[in-house]
């Protein structure tokens, strides 16, 4: 019972240790572990290219500066039609419903006033997220053997290669989700004559995979602007388009997921709403994996008690 009782107090302290590294730790070292993740994967790719990793690093700075370049053009072109086309009916309604919306100039420019602080920081992390895979590039194994110094560093490591293998997993079951709506929206965006259609498809089957989302944040919005427009015809056919890519996710999930990440469907939900709770909106990420990191430690904790045969598990 002595044994049991401690077995308790030592897996409460592995949880309250997870929340305060989530809550407190990651914000501030957030760019620096990003950065440390990207080169773990170009050392992993630098030993199948035979390149140095601080080239290899160069090139994927370069490739990530252009992707973020054409984001922005792409998503320029995306926007730019349904805006001008929004524009009059935002206008319509301005005037019809001004003596109840006067509050909105205030609000919005309070609300501007109040993110562009962090749209800075959001930006200068960015920055230190691309030096910081320069300097982690240049100097990895010495990094390497500083922190396999540090205390618990063999259990997390092990737990973190089991996460790691998770996410492997989920990711590429989600990509194969992905690229099957992205192909239903472009053939249905296609026919329907959306401007830009395949970027469309692509930014809806992104969407789609992101936790909680759904082609639903895409296609509930666009149903209601036209709507809105008086397009009913459109509405309808973008309805049943939601229904079909809603379908496809429902059928394919549970036979490419599998155990997935080894979470429950409602249990995965739960650590996503808590996520956003505790941590904001980088809980939609941090949630779910604090939950995997608890359970594998506390793996850990039991096979090292159950060969110290402190406690037969």
């Amino acid at each position: 019972m002595k044994q049991q009782t401690i077995l308790y107090f030592e897996k409460t302290g592995i949880l309250l240790a997870v929340y305060l590294v989530l809550r407190f730790l990651l914000p501030m070292i957030l760019p620096f572990f990003l950065a440390w993740m990207t080169v773990g994967i170009l050392v992993f790719l630098q030993r199948q290219i035979h390149m140095r990793l601080i080239s290899l690093a160069l090139l994927y700075i370069l490739f990530f500066l252009l992707l973020s370049g054409l984001s922005i053009l792409c998503g320029c072109y995306l926007l730019y039609e349904p805006c001008c086309r929004l524009l009059p009916v935002c206008q319509s309604y301005w005037e019809q419903f001004s003596a109840y919306l006067d509050w909105l100039p205030g609000s919005l420019s309070g609300y501007l006033a109040d993110a562009m602080p962090s749209a800075l920081a959001c930006m200068f992390g960015v920055f230190l997220y691309l030096i910081s895979i320069l300097l982690f590039a240049r100097d990895w194994e010495h990094f390497h053997i500083l922190l396999y110094r540090l205390p618990f560093a063999a259990p997390v490591a092990s737990a973190g290669r089991r996460i790691l293998f998770c996410v492997k997993s989920w990711l590429r079951a989600q990509c194969r989700i992905m690229a099957v709506i992205s192909v239903e929206c472009t053939l249905g965006y296609y026919l329907l004559r959306i401007p830009g259609f395949p970027l469309w498809a692509l930014l809806t089957g992104i969407i789609d995979a992101l936790p909680v989302f759904g082609t639903g944040t895409v296609f509930l919005p666009w149903i209601l602007i036209t709507v809105l427009q008086r397009d009913y015809t459109l509405a309808l056919w973008l309805g049943a388009l939601y229904g079909v890519t809603w379908l496809t996710r429902e059928l394919l999930e549970p036979r490419l997921l599998g155990d997935g990440l080894g979470l429950l469907p409602i249990c995965f939900l739960m650590s996503v709403i808590a996520g956003l709770k505790l941590f904001g909106g980088l809980g939609l990420f941090t949630g779910p994996f604090g939950v995997l990191l608890i359970r594998e430690l506390w793996h850990e904790l039991e096979k090292v008690r159950s060969q110290k045969g402190g406690l037969n598990i």
